[in-house]
């Protein structure tokens, strides 16, 4: 659940800082070492907080909080909550509280951006200072719902980048990337851009417990158009499926997925089943690498929308397909059936959807859960 702690006055509008206060758990404090978390995918070294790094916008010093609810660890599922017989288990308790501000956005004050070619730059600064343990935060954009790849403080570009921060510190982060959009939008002259944060992104589950908690927990994170001079890199081959069912959401359908009114009365729902049915579990047979998949969504405004699946946050392609696209109504539940080539037992899965046609300003991009794949018995 996500909540807005404060509203944004006129002078703030596109000044956002987001604060991830998640549910504090027990559990005692890293020393200050230097080592980042280690990373399946590109980490960024940390900056020293007098480091800025320059751009092209202007800034200003207006603030605004965007918080998960301190009881988000509530709504998830049972194996996702610390369990009974692990609550002094710290290696899961760093992973569960978070917060951390952001501010000083080279974009801040313009809610668009001209584009002449070449790479755009979008840098800010994150400060921990309230946090007991190392905080580890993931970035991820998307425009007009197509996947970027993103490049932090200069790494290598990756479509999720990510990286670790010391508690009490204050750091510079530049993401960097040259637009990609598909042929349909190459006469477009104002881009949407959408960027998402995942926390602790390199936590993985261990020890027979399955739970994440808060870590992975995704969010929309800044928004901001792109007003194209010069067309962006056009993908050529990125197609979409559009295998997807709109169910009207009656009684018996609610029941066949377990999913009581209480549940949908949420605005937002993604969620994978694996192909009994079972909700937030996923499992393969030892002598196969095909998984099948029921992706779920419900709510939201209603809008085009695009949805990927990620292994170990690497894109999965759908066949031929780099993602699936969907339109979504009022008072319908959205079916997708899929299965996922060359997964094993151990890998992480999970699905983002992000709105085509929604306005800056509506941060509504979903992430589900990431569920680690079991081999049947």
């Amino acid at each position: 659940m996500i909540k807005k702690l404060l509203r944004a006055s006129a002078a703030s509008l596109f000044a956002i800082a987001l604060v991830l206060s998640l549910c504090s758990c027990a559990g005692t404090s890293e020393s200050d070492t230097q080592s980042l978390v280690s990373n399946p995918f590109e980490t960024s070294e940390n900056l020293n907080s007098e480091t800025q790094v320059s751009n092209p916008f202007d800034t200003t010093a207006s603030v605004t909080n965007i918080s998960v609810d301190s009881a988000v660890i509530e709504t998830l599922p049972p194996f996702s909550k610390p369990q009974e017989s692990e609550p002094e288990n710290d290696d899961f308790s760093k992973y569960q509280e978070a917060e951390i501000a952001f501010s000083d956005y080279s974009i801040e004050g313009k809610s668009t951006v001209k584009y002449s070619g070449g790479e755009v730059n979008f840098s800010f600064v994150s400060d921990s200072a309230k946090n007991k343990y190392d905080v580890e935060i993931g970035y991820m954009a998307f425009i007009n719902g197509v996947p970027q790849k993103l490049s932090l403080n200069g790494s290598e570009k990756s479509e999720l980048v990510s990286i670790s921060q010391k508690p009490d510190t204050k750091q510079t982060v530049t993401l960097t990337f040259i637009p990609e959009i598909t042929k349909e939008y190459e006469h477009e002259k104002i881009l949407k851009v959408k960027l998402m944060t995942v926390l602790h992104p390199s936590y993985r589950p261990k020890d027979g417990f399955l739970g994440f908690g808060n870590a992975h927990s995704g969010q929309s994170f800044f928004e901001f158009e792109l007003e194209a001079d010069t067309e962006p890199q056009i993908i050529d081959d990125f197609t979409y499926s559009s295998d997807c069912e709109s169910i009207l959401a009656t009684a018996k359908v609610k029941e066949e997925y377990n999913l009581t009114d209480a549940k949908l009365s949420g605005t937002n729902m993604i969620s994978l089943f694996d192909a009994k049915r079972q909700e937030h579990s996923l499992s393969i047979d030892k002598s196969s690498d095909k998984l099948g998949v029921t992706l779920l969504l419900y709510g939201g405004d209603p809008d085009e929308y695009a949805v990927y699946f990620y292994k170990n946050h690497e894109r999965i392609k759908l066949g031929e397909n780099g993602g699936m696209r969907f339109a979504s109504k009022t008072g319908y539940i959205n079916e997708y059936k899929v299965t996922l080539d060359d997964v094993k037992a151990g890998d992480i899965i999970y699905a983002v959807e992000v709105p085509l046609n929604a306005e800056v300003g509506s941060m509504n991009i979903r992430k589900s859960i990431s569920i680690v794949v079991t081999e049947n018995e």
